[in-house]
C-alpha cells in the first residue's frame, strides 16, 4: 500500500467518521426534544390526574356528609 493509499484511506475514514457523528448529533437533539414533549406531557397528566382525584375525593366526602353511599361502593 503506497502513502497515498494510507493518506486516502485515513482521510475517508475520517469524513466517515465525521458523518457518523453528525448524525449521532442530530439524533441527539431529536431525543432531547423528544424528552422536553414527554416531560410536558407528564406535568400535563399529572394535573388532570390530580384534578380526577380532587373531583372524587370531593364526590365521596360530600356523600359522607349526606348519608349516601360512595361511588362505586354498594
Amino acid at each position: 500500500m503506497s502513502s497515498f493509499d494510507r493518506i486516502y484511506s485515513g482521510l475517508k475514514a475520517v469524513m466517515l467518521m465525521n458523518d457518523r457523528f453528525d448524525r449521532v448529533d442530530k439524533e441527539l437533539s431529536a431525543l432531547g426534544d423528544d424528552l422536553e414533549l414527554l416531560s410536558r406531557s407528564h406535568v400535563e397528566l399529572a394535573q388532570r390526574v390530580a384534578s380526577i382525584e380532587g373531583f372524587l375525593h370531593g364526590r365521596a366526602s360530600r356523600a359522607v356528609r349526606l348519608g349516601q353511599p360512595e361511588i362505586g361502593h354498594d
